[in-house]
């Protein structure tokens, strides 16, 4: 079922949900680019609803900084750069080390079970749109178990930039089923108490997840250089 049949049928997400899965999958598809404008009216009268929830999704789009609104001209799609882009996830990965180092060190019985979870309904994910939300909450929930807020926020915040990137790469061949698997490998170290590994295991998952973002981009000059993690051990 598209979602332009799911929005009239209503029956399993809400109305605004299922516009901003819409609008995502065209910006996804290159159906809107960056710059563009989005014409609301349209977009209502295309999807068959009121403009109020088109206007609703539109601000939500904008807190997570897929959109930008400039007053007295409308909607438009944000344009961010990939150096931007890159920079981001390389920050992200520092973050992500630090952040499962603590969280290794404070994993409980409790958090295990809810990141398990987490992880059945990642498992149950049919599609991209679908997997990353849990795939964000997953991630949110390691940062809240490193007992530091800052950390945390920064992560949130930088998050909402790459949310259609991560989108992008998530949808790009195996990708779903390999970042699954990297979840696995995280939350086992992560209940083994292991901090070193955890670090390492989240630092070089947010790393793959860069990759696979720039493996989706069509660009005409050769990539940043790619960081590389620090080599893979075998836990002791």
């Amino acid at each position: 079922m598209s979602d332009k049949e799911s929005i009239e049928s209503l029956e399993e997400h809400s109305l605004t949900d299922l516009i901003q899965r819409e609008i995502e999958g065209m910006l996804v598809r290159g159906e809107l680019v960056a710059g563009s404008r989005i014409n609301e009216k349209r977009l209502a009268e295309n999807l068959k609803v009121s403009r109020a929830p088109v206007r609703e999704v539109t601000r939500a789009l904008e807190q997570i900084g897929l959109v930008e609104i400039i007053r007295n001209r409308g909607v438009f799609v944000r344009n961010v750069n990939l150096k931007d882009v890159v920079a981001i996830f390389d920050i992200r990965m520092a973050l992500a080390r630090l952040a499962a180092t603590e969280a290794a060190r404070r994993m409980t019985a409790v958090s295990a079970k809810a990141l398990g979870g987490l992880l059945e309904r990642m498992d149950a994910a049919s599609s991209a749109e679908e997997y990353l939300p849990l795939n964000l909450e997953f991630h949110r929930q390691i940062f809240l178990l490193s007992d530091n807020p800052r950390l945390a926020q920064l992560e949130i915040s930088l998050s909402k930039e790459l949310r259609l990137y991560r989108l992008r790469g998530l949808r790009s061949g195996n990708s779903m089923n390999t970042s699954k698997e990297e979840h696995r490998e995280i939350l086992a170290a992560l209940i083994d108490h292991n901090p070193e590994l955890a670090g390492r295991l989240f630092e070089q998952h947010i790393l793959a997840g860069r990759d696979r973002f720039l493996s989706t981009v069509d660009r005409q000059e050769p990539p940043p250089p790619k960081r590389r993690g620090r080599p893979r051990k075998n836990p002791a």
